[in-house]
C-alpha cells in the first residue's frame, strides 16, 4: 500500500511569449527577430515559467490537492503528469494505470453517442474491448444517463459531459487519477457521489491529484495539499495549513484592490483635523487575533479647532468588501470632548467573535453631531486565526458565543441525556 506511484522531481516547464504559428516562415521569422532583440530584451519578457523547481511524491492509495490561483501553473503540472507536454527541466516518473480529467470533453468525439464514446475512451485509456465490455454496465449507472446513451454526445449539456468523463475515469479501476476543475460543472447531489466514489478508489489503492478552486471539495478529498503561485511551490503541508497560507494572500490581495477606492470619503469640512493611525491589538497576550478572544480598535487623531466637538465611525471591512460591523460613538452616546491637539479613541471588542479571515478597519471623524465628515483612514489588514479561512455567503461574517442543548421528544436515547453543551470558539 506504500507503493511510489508518482514522483515529480525539480521540474520545470516554460513557453515562449509571443509564438503563435509554427509554419516555417514564421519560426524563421521570429529566430530573426530575436537575434536582433536578445541583447537589449530580458529573458523574462520573452520566456513565461509556468512551472519552476516543483518536487513531490504521491504513493498508492493517497491524495494530493494542487490549490492556487489562476495561472499559478496547476494545470500545467497535471499536463506534464498526463505527458501532454514535455518538462524545460527535471523528471517526471509514473508506475500503473493513469487516467485524467483535464479537460470537459476531452477523449470524446461530439458525433459520436454516449455510448460509442465510453469505448472510443476506454481505447484511449488502453482497455481491451473485453475489458470496457465488463465496466459499461457501471458506467452507465454512474452517468445516470441511461436514456442518453444513443444521443450524439454534442446535445450533451456540460454537465452531462461531466458525468460520462468522470464515470469512465473512475470506473476504470486506474492507479493514478488526475482530476483538474471538472466538478465544477454540475449539480451538488452529483459532487456527493463523486467524492464518494473518490473515496472508493483511495480505499483500493489509487493516487489521486485533485485540482479545484472548491476549497470545500478539496478539504473532503484530500488530506494533503501543495499551494501553487507564478509556478513555484509556496506551501507544502495538510490541506488546512494550505489553504490557510493561500486564503490569507488571497484575501490580502482582495482588500488591497478594496481599500484604494473605499477609503475615499467625502470631503466634508477638511482642515478640521485628521486621523494619523488606526491599529488593532489582541488583549489576550497572544500575537494572533482570534475569535474568541478580546481585542481593542485604536484611534490616533489630530484635531485643530479648540471648540469644535468630533465623533467617531469605525467600520470593520472584510477583504471580499462585507461590512461586518459599523460603530458610532454619536449613536452609542460616547461622548469625546472638544479640544486642540492629538487625541486617543479606543473600543474593546470582548470577544471580537469575526470568523478566520483578513480585515481592515475604516475610521471616519466626524464634527459632533455626526452630520460631516472630518478625514477618514485605514488600518493595516489584520487576520483572524484559529478556523479554516475559506469564506462563502453560507459562512457569515462572525462566529458567535454559542451553548447548544439537546433532548429527545418522543424517544429516549440508550446513552442518556448529555444535557448542554457549551461550544469554544476556535
Amino acid at each position: 500500500m506504500n507503493e511510489l506511484m508518482l514522483r515529480f522531481e525539480n521540474v520545470s516547464k516554460r513557453y515562449q511569449l509571443g509564438l503563435t504559428r509554427r509554419s516555417l516562415p514564421s519560426i524563421l521569422s521570429g529566430w530573426v527577430k530575436g537575434k536582433l532583440r536578445r541583447g537589449s530584451q530580458p529573458e523574462s519578457d520573452r520566456y513565461l515559467w509556468a512551472v519552476k523547481d516543483v518536487s513531490f511524491e504521491l504513493r498508492r492509495g493517497e491524495s494530493l490537492a494542487l490549490v492556487g490561483p489562476n495561472g499559478a501553473g496547476k494545470s500545467t503540472i497535471l499536463k506534464l503528469l498526463a505527458k501532454v507536454t514535455r518538462p524545460h527541466s527535471g523528471r517526471i516518473t509514473s508506475h500503473g494505470r493513469m487516467t485524467t480529467l483535464i479537460e470537459l470533453g476531452a477523449g470524446f468525439h461530439p458525433d459520436l453517442t454516449g455510448a460509442e464514446n465510453i469505448y472510443l475512451n476506454g481505447a484511449i485509456l488502453g482497455l481491451t474491448r473485453t475489458e470496457i465490455d465488463r465496466h459499461f454496465r457501471e458506467i452507465v449507472e454512474f452517468s445516470e444517463l441511461d436514456r442518453f446513451m444513443d444521443t450524439p454526445i454534442k446535445r450533451y449539456s456540460s454537465g452531462m459531459y461531466v458525468r460520462l468523463g468522470f464515470a469512465v475515469a473512475s470506473c476504470v479501476n486506474p492507479d493514478i487519477l488526475l482530476v483538474d476543475e471538472v466538478l465544477a460543472v454540475g449539480d451538488t447531489s452529483f459532487h456527493q457521489k463523486c467524492v464518494n466514489r473518490i473515496s472508493e478508489l483511495l480505499e483500493k489503492g489509487t493516487a489521486i491529484i485533485f485540482v479545484s478552486h472548491d476549497l470545500w471539495l478539496v478539504q473532503a478529498v484530500c488530506p494533503r495539499a501543495i499551494y501553487i503561485d507564478q509556478g513555484r511551490v509556496r506551501l507544502s503541508g495538510s490541506t488546512s495549513q494550505v489553504i490557510e497560507a493561500y486564503e490569507q494572500d488571497l484575501h490580502r490581495k482582495r482588500a488591497e484592490k478594496l481599500k484604494v477606492s473605499d477609503t475615499a470619503d467625502d470631503a466634508g469640512r477638511p482642515g478640521l483635523g485628521e486621523i494619523t493611525g488606526i491599529e488593532v491589538i489582541s488583549l489576550n497576550g497572544h500575537p494572533e487575533l482570534r475569535p474568541d478572544k478580546p481585542a481593542e480598535l485604536r484611534v490616533r487623531y489630530v484635531t485643530y479647532a479648540e471648540d469644535e466637538e468630533i465623533s467617531l465611525v469605525l467600520r470593520i471591512v472584510r477583504s471580499d468588501g462585507v461590512t461586518c460591523c459599523m460603530m458610532r460613538t454619536k449613536l452609542d452616546e460616547f461622548r469625546v470632548p472638544p479640544g486642540r491637539g492629538e487625541g486617543l479613541i479606543s473600543v474593546i471588542l470582548d470577544p471580537i467573535q469575526l470568523r478566520g479571515g483578513t480585515y481592515y478597519v475604516q475610521g471616519i471623524l466626524r464634527d459632533g453631531r455626526d452630520a460631516a465628515s472630518i478625514a477618514t483612514g485605514s488600518s493595516d489588514f489584520f487576520s483572524v486565526t484559529g478556523s479554516i479561512l475559506t469564506f462563502s455567503d453560507m459562512n457569515g461574517v462572525y462566529e458567535p458565543n454559542r451553548k447548544w442543548k439537546h433532548e429527545f421528544l418522543s424517544a429516549r436515547s440508550a446513552y442518556g441525556s448529555f444535557g448542554d453543551h457549551p461550544v469554544p470558539t476556535p
